[in-house]
């Protein structure tokens, strides 16, 4: 069923030109026009819309990088969230597209490549296809800023030590699930919300009120 750009409005809670704006981008298809002032929309782009807005929100990914993954063939908008799970190691490296050689961290760093290796052997810092992106050189800067102000690397090795635990168990559950159920694109966003929002929700707040907490002591 068609739908007009109000309802698509109303529907999504996007603006109007952020809508043409998709549309112009390709990411949107070309509307019907049965009168010059009547513009009707396919019903799947509310879905499309929708998802445009949670890859840009909860994976940072832009307009073109996206663009770029439609057009290359590795995303299919009409599979939705299970396309996002068959594709996550693309979407997740699609917002840290500049990288970086071992060889250009450490002269950059000016640190040994011991002390490299070593992060990534306690795995706190990681490599992507053998590479380092942006996003690693944030990451590298928060461990040696620690070390320079001589905070112990016990809290970073306590947060790999929880990653590692939680993740064994998200994976495992996760599969548990599937295994047992329909992928159903509403399913898969439940998870996806639950690791993407829930997770960092909780953990955040329950930091937040052991301060509060701890204040009152």
């Amino acid at each position: 069923m068609a739908i007009k750009m109000n309802e698509l409005v109303k529907l999504t809670d996007t603006a109007k030109s952020t809508i043409l704006f998709y549309v112009k981008e390709g990411l949107l298809p070309e509307p019907q026009k049965p009168k010059p002032n009547l513009h009707l929309y396919d019903e799947e782009c509310v879905e499309t819309i929708r998802f445009i807005k949670y890859l840009q929100s909860h994976f940072g990914s832009s307009i073109n990088e996206i663009k770029s993954l439609i057009k290359n063939g590795k995303f299919d908008f009409k599979r939705g969230f299970e396309a996002l799970l068959e594709t996550l190691d693309v979407i997740m490296g699609s917002a840290h597209r500049s990288t970086y050689t071992t060889e250009y961290v450490l002269t950059h760093y000016e640190i040994k490549p011991e002390i490299l290796q070593d992060f990534l052997d306690k795995e706190v810092l990681f490599k992507r296809d053998g590479v380092f992106t942006d996003r690693e050189l944030e990451i590298l800067e928060i461990i040696l800023n620690l070390q320079k102000q001589e905070i112990d690397q016990e809290i970073w090795l306590t947060y790999v030590k929880h990653a590692r635990a939680l993740s064994e168990f998200e994976v495992a559950f996760s599969k548990k699930y599937l295994d047992s159920k329909e992928r159903s694109n509403e399913a898969l966003k439940a998870l996806f919300d639950a690791t993407l929002i829930l997770k960092p929700y909780i953990f955040n707040m329950h930091t937040y009120n052991a301060y509060l907490n701890s204040e009152e002591k």
